[in-house]
């Protein structure tokens, strides 16, 4: 996001780095289908919708196919929804996985 504010593309090596971890991201999250359970898999399910819409802002963005100052205030606004998913996503391993810490009021 940064960088597409800064210029009006992704340089070949930037794009190159993009489209490899994209590969590697829909092969994890292929295999996370086959692992998480029934509580989490709708958690993973929002924040790949996230990812995917971060995506293809950065793809629409770096082609010039965009009105520019929008899509850049939309890649914005879903970075910053990712970051909320991405909380909820570890709370509901963390409570699947029976590991959430109890916090209890100190005793006086």
């Amino acid at each position: 996001m940064h960088e597409l504010r800064r210029s009006d593309s992704f340089d070949e090596a930037r794009r190159a780095e993009l489209e490899e971890r994209w590969s590697a991201y829909v092969v994890q999250h292929a295999e996370s289908h086959m692992i998480v359970s029934d509580a989490v898999l709708p958690v993973v399910g929002a924040v790949n919708g996230s990812l995917r819409k971060i995506y293809g802002l950065a793809q629409r963005l770096d082609s010039g196919q965009s009105d520019r100052e929008e899509e850049l205030r939309e890649l914005s606004r879903e970075v910053d929804d990712l970051w909320d998913r991405l909380t909820a996503l570890r709370d509901e391993m963390r409570r699947d996985l029976g590991t959430t810490a109890r916090v209890e009021a100190p005793s006086r």
